[in-house]
């Protein structure tokens, strides 16, 4: 294969690849469509490898680093195969790569889509030999990106402070963000980041490479200054305290990252995020979402059935169409009054709904509203009957104290009966009435001591990555299981802003902090990556701002509630009441119209943007 140039076609982005006379694999050009064209004037050799190991670039960062049966550490690989294949929306290209003496065999993979173009890269790690090998390290991807002028956007920020951005200019050396705590990841750090290789990106202009990890735990993003201003970016799963034991013959293969390149500004990468994220990732990515009313803010822990009832009521005349039944409802010696006890025990509180929820859910219905409830399946609070029966169910480090967040613990998914149980809830709750059709999906803490008794002492580092797919095993089977239930994401607020997960869920709730302000802000960021159709935004009391710039903010997402109706003036219940109107007017443009970022909020006081129908050229500002 020495000397073959392999093009990776995604439409509007384009990876060039080709085999020096050496055998190894370099990178010849990423950009837009005309990348293709390149003309490699000078030797292959002396572009950046396409995939850098340890051991290989000494003087760079590696994407692949290993400790192999002999004890060797260094991984130099050499092309050994290319095949390519349809699929039904582009190609699936597969480059084997060999090590030149140690047994382990690395494919490259990246599968295109032209129609968006994205391209979503992952690697194939298989130990060939008789002795096992340990994977300290391995990107999903690793684009050296075109340019002298690094610079870096990422966003972050902690619990109500989601999708706070950071841009800057990158120098020499390297710049890492990641995310940690596995269950609620991008709560502290999005799972996307920006790099411009010649200068500063504006919506508009510039060239700019956008990467995301379409994976439901911690991250890591590596952007790399090097001599002579070569610049690169990795991407991947977090591989600290994550490393990998692979026996003869066993292979691991990583997160998929989906890569977009846009020569006219950072506008292009989001809508091309957007448009693919609701044809092929987000469940029932085209459904028009219903306006939510949820009662959290307006009763907390406080329920019985005559409140609930007035609330529907309230929802039912501003004209929502969904109300949602938060936390407290459930608990029986351990009645969840608050969030100190009954996490685990999921039976109706029959101290607060003597007759069960069959008649508030009864009464939901006939006011002309779907009824949602909210679960916290992989979650316990130590006092809690589940807790009781199961101490040895959560994630733990045997002799270690059990430190709590929220008064809680994590179920420990990798054992079976866990498993078996986290899918009970789902049903269980379901099956409490059969006009229960919306569940919101809660998680609110981080692990901490990580360890389980579902995987052998030599392979505990395993669980950090083996935990986030059992997770989604479950998540599957009961988006199998109930296709018409509605499934909201949540996780502490945006603590599960991903596409991958977005696969078996309709919305993730944005972030817990609703204050209309700081909202602007928050939607901005997270409109980087994901389409309004899956970011509710809700007015609240939070800010203490007019309900009239509340209902603004929220319509440009999916618009809902979460008051107490109770306390709407005459005026305020008129000013909801039209703004539900309008959302139901303008959902579909807003939903999956193309967004225009017009007026950044970061920095400062205002703030626009615009929905346009593609079909039509209309907008919505």
């Amino acid at each position: 294969m020495t000397g073959d140039r392999i093009v990776i076609d995604g439409g509007a982005t384009t990876l060039v690849l080709g085999v020096a006379d050496d055998g190894r694999l370099h990178q010849l050009g990423l950009g837009g469509p005309d990348a293709a064209a390149i003309d490699a004037s000078f030797p292959t050799s002396l572009y950046p490898l396409a995939y850098p190991t340890h051991g290989e670039e000494v003087l760079r960062e590696p994407a692949l680093r290993a400790t192999h049966g002999t004890g060797s550490t260094s991984v130099r690989l050499l092309v050994d195969g290319h095949s390519e294949q349809l699929h039904p929306h582009g190609r699936v290209h597969r480059i084997e790569l060999v090590d030149r003496t140690a047994p382990l065999l690395v494919v490259l993979c990246w599968r295109t889509w032209p129609e968006h173009g994205v391209i979503e890269q992952w690697v194939e790690v298989t130990n060939t030999g008789d002795a096992p090998t340990v994977l300290h390290q391995a990107a999903s991807a690793a684009p050296a990106v075109p340019g002298d002028d690094p610079w870096f956007t990422h966003w972050g920020g902690g619990w109500a402070q989601e999708w706070t951005e950071t841009t800057e200019p990158l120098t020499p050396g390297v710049k890492s963000v990641a995310s940690a705590g596995g269950v609620r990841p991008s709560l502290h750090r999005a799972p996307v980041v920006l790099y411009a290789g010649r200068g500063r990106a504006t919506e508009t202009s510039g060239s700019v490479l956008a990467a995301t990890l379409l994976w439901g735990g911690d991250v890591r993003f590596d952007a790399e200054v090097a001599l002579h201003r070569h610049t690169r970016l990795l991407a991947g799963f977090q591989h600290r305290g994550a490393e990998r034991r692979l026996d003869p013959g066993e292979w691991f293969v990583t997160p998929a990252a989906a890569l977009v390149w846009s020569d006219e500004g950072i506008g292009a990468t989001s809508r091309a995020l957007h448009r693919w994220a609701r044809d092929h990732k987000v469940r029932d990515g085209h459904r028009p979402r219903s306006i939510v009313f949820n009662n959290w803010e307006a009763m907390f822990f406080d329920l019985d059935t005559d409140k609930v009832r007035a609330v529907v009521d309230g929802a039912a005349a501003v004209g929502a169409e969904v109300f949602l039944l938060d936390d407290g409802w459930f608990g029986d010696r351990h009645p969840r009054d608050d969030d100190q006890q009954g996490l685990g025990d999921w039976m109706v509180d029959a101290a607060k709904f003597p007759d069960g929820l069959g008649p508030v859910i009864d009464h939901t219905l006939a006011a002309g509203l779907r009824f949602g409830l909210w679960v916290e399946p992989e979650m316990v609070n130590p006092r809690s009957g589940l807790y009781e029966q199961h101490p040895d169910w959560v994630v733990a480090e045997p002799g270690r104290e059990r430190r709590e967040e929220r008064n809680q613990l994590v179920l420990d998914v990798l054992q079976p009966e866990v498993r078996d149980f986290v899918l009970g809830v789902i049903d269980e709750a379901v099956a409490l009435h059969p006009g229960i059709s919306y569940l919101k999906w809660d998680a609110n803490r981080d692990l901490f001591e990580v360890g389980s008794p579902a995987l052998p002492a030599d392979r505990q580092t395993h669980l950090a990555i083996d935990r986030v797919r059992a997770t989604e095993e479950i998540m599957a089977e009961v988006a199998r299981r109930h296709p018409e239930v509605d499934l909201m994401l949540c996780a502490s607020g945006g603590g599960r802003s991903n596409l991958e997960t977005l696969r078996w869920f309709h919305e993730l709730w944005t972030s817990d902090d609703t204050d209309p302000i700081d909202r602007v802000r928050i939607q901005w960021g997270a409109s980087h990556l994901l389409p309004a159709s899956v970011l509710p935004a809700h007015v609240t009391r939070w800010g203490g701002k007019p309900i009239g710039f509340a209902c603004a903010v929220a319509l440009s997402g999916r618009f809902g509630f979460d008051l107490d109706p109770a306390t709407l003036t005459d005026q305020e219940r008129a000013t909801a009441t039209q703004a539900t109107a309008t959302a139901k007017q303008i959902r579909t443009v807003v939903q999956f119209g193309d967004l225009h970022r017009l007026v950044s909020p970061v920095g400062s006081s205002r703030a626009a943007l615009a929905y346009v129908d593609p079909a039509t050229g209309k907008d919505r500002r």
